[in-house]
């Protein structure tokens, strides 16, 4: 599931509702049917992670102490990091093409590459439902494809993923479904459907256009900005 909206249409405060960290005024959130105010926060955080949009790293810590950070869930409160917890923190990193970074300072990587180790810290618990929070911003090309097909391999694998995001291309290419905030009343349905011409020019007042490339024998819908409108809805 993508979520779109321009700047301060509500997509950061929605995910936070979301997650219980900001209470809803009317609503609930539900996880496999079960009220999440009723999970403990233990119970919650063992079956989702959570990628925030923070971008630089102040503390001391290695890339791979702070992916290994991530398996605390699966260590007992006394216990240390056993052969498993290593080994699960090394492939996640050997996935996502960034155990280069394994004993530099986290201080010490730019924004972009801070980011790649925070998804690496999300999935190496294995979450059941992964949200991210503009994941792909401030990353170049490459990592943008990394985590954008990360995200494939994960719904493969059965895990849910919840993204905010900039790019309604990206919404286009990935998402099942998608909800657009910041227009006259939120849209949600299939992606296909709701993220459309008309919709991205009442919403973000943008006149663009999408198309098909088929590269490979592979079909790719593509969005093309043209100019601003002015027209929000």
């Amino acid at each position: 599931m993508a979520i779109l909206g321009p700047n301060g249409s509500g997509k950061t405060t929605f995910l936070r509702c979301l997650m219980g960290m900001l209470k809803w005024t009317d609503g609930r959130s539900l996880f496999d049917g079960r009220d999440t105010n009723t999970m403990s926060p233990k119970e919650f955080w063992e079956k989702v992670s959570y990628v925030p949009q923070q971008r630089m790293a102040t503390s001391g810590y290695s890339a791979f102490e702070n992916v290994l950070l991530g398996r605390s869930g699966q260590v007992s409160f006394f216990g240390t990091p056993g052969k498993a917890d290593i080994e699960a923190a090394e492939g996640i990193m050997e996935e996502l093409g960034i155990i280069e970074y394994r004993n530099r300072p986290c201080s010490s990587l730019s924004g972009g590459e801070f980011q790649m180790i925070l998804i690496a810290k999300a999935l190496v618990s294995n979450p059941k439902l992964l949200i991210l929070d503009e994941p792909e911003s401030g990353l170049d090309f490459r990592n943008q494809l990394i985590v954008l097909n990360t995200l494939d391999r994960l719904k493969e694998k059965g895990i849910s993923c919840i993204f905010n995001t900039h790019y309604p291309k990206h919404a286009l290419q990935k998402a099942d479904v998608s909800l657009i905030l910041g227009g006259e009343k939120p849209i949600f349905g299939k992606t296909g459907e709701v993220v459309n011409e008309k919709n991205i020019e009442n919403v973000f007042g943008v006149r663009a256009v999408i198309n098909e490339l088929v590269v490979d024998g592979e079909t790719i819908k593509n969005i093309v900005p043209l100019y601003v409108t002015g027209r929000k809805d």
